[in-house]
């Protein structure tokens, strides 16, 4: 499997030592916006590293969501104070993102989802799950849903991606140039964010669409040198996470699906979407029309109400008087 090769490892060092008052500089920055940017949520212990989790609401089923790529927990500002007024809801950084440490040395899919796991049994969360991923973070919780059915209840993908896309075999020749400049982007970025350059470029690692309450604590996150580090380990694993979607046991035919599909997509999108409707037997698509890929972020209400509507077809009650007037 492609992973961050000794060289790359080596010639990130002899920059950093070589620019060393760039990188003191990047170090001195980005200890100043932890100390300013202080997270709601906490640092969960779960024996192999330290992952960042925020947990709001009450009651069941809880609601655990997954961000995309290079995403972190605030990517779902905008869905969770709603949510949290019907379940309990999990927010959480994977490993190396938003306030979570360091990425495993393999950061598949698999490994993601048994970090996960581990999270939640820290956290006493005890099942059933209502999934939510994005974009990437679908495969993920589709991949968590296959390996645990007894501990799913409901799966949510918000315009989440398909395996194909990620596959040299099934992919368009078009989509793996695009595979290939990201990983010359992504590695450019990885040996220079010591230096603090993706920081004077504007380029953080992250989503640039949220309001500014949020954008700037995700940008300041983003800029670490850690988080070039996981997104271009992220970003070479993608192959193998492909793969172990396509190994994986298929989900249980009667686990509900909802598939939110982003009506602004290209078309090679849009086709991958279809793939992702006969995941079950019960699984149904809503399109957002008007919305690009974070339907989330650009329109949170129909994350939202998927989730309401899922919750209500499996008999869970919802928590408040507020959240029972959304209807």
């Amino acid at each position: 499997m492609p992973k961050i090769s000794a060289l790359d490892r080596s010639s990130r060092l002899l920059l950093s030592v070589i620019g060393f008052p760039l990188t003191l500089a990047q170090c001195l920055v980005t200890a100043h916006e932890q100390r300013k940017y202080e997270p709601e949520g906490w640092q969960a212990d779960i024996g192999s590293r330290k992952l960042y989790v925020n947990v709001t609401g009450q009651g069941t089923p809880t609601i655990v969501l997954e961000a995309g790529m290079g995403g972190c927990s605030l990517d779902w500002s905008l869905v969770v104070p709603a949510l949290s007024e019907m379940a309990n809801v999990i927010a959480y950084d994977r490993a190396g993102f938003g306030w979570s440490a360091a990425s495993p040395s393999l950061p598949t899919c698999a490994a993601y989802v048994e970090d996960l796991r581990a999270l939640l049994r820290t956290l006493g969360a005890a099942p059933p799950y209502l999934l939510v991923g994005h974009s990437y973070g679908g495969l993920i919780m589709r991949l968590f849903a296959s390996q645990y059915p007894e501990e799913t209840c409901g799966l949510v993908l918000v315009d989440a991606a398909h395996e194909d896309r990620y596959l040299q075999e099934q992919g368009s020749v078009q989509r793996q140039e695009q595979l290939k400049a990201s990983r010359k982007r992504y590695r450019l970025g990885y040996l220079l964010a010591p230096l603090g350059i993706p920081r004077m470029l504007k380029q953080p690692i992250g989503s640039k669409r949220l309001p500014a309450q949020w954008g700037a604590q995700v940008r300041a996150l983003g800029y670490r040198p850690g988080a070039y580090r996981a997104a271009y380990a992220e970003l070479l694993a993608l192959a193998e996470s492909g793969r172990q979607l396509k190994d994986a046991r298929p989900l249980s035919q009667d686990l509900p699906v909802v598939v939110l599909s982003a009506g602004l997509q290209n078309e090679e999108w849009l086709q991958d979407q279809q793939k992702l409707l006969h995941l079950t037997r019960r699984t149904k698509q809503i399109i957002v029309e008007c919305s690009w890929h974070s339907i989330h972020i650009h329109e949170p209400a129909a994350v939202i109400d998927a989730i309401k509507n899922l919750l209500y077809e499996l008999k869970w009650p919802v928590h408040s008087m507020k959240a029972r007037s959304l209807m």
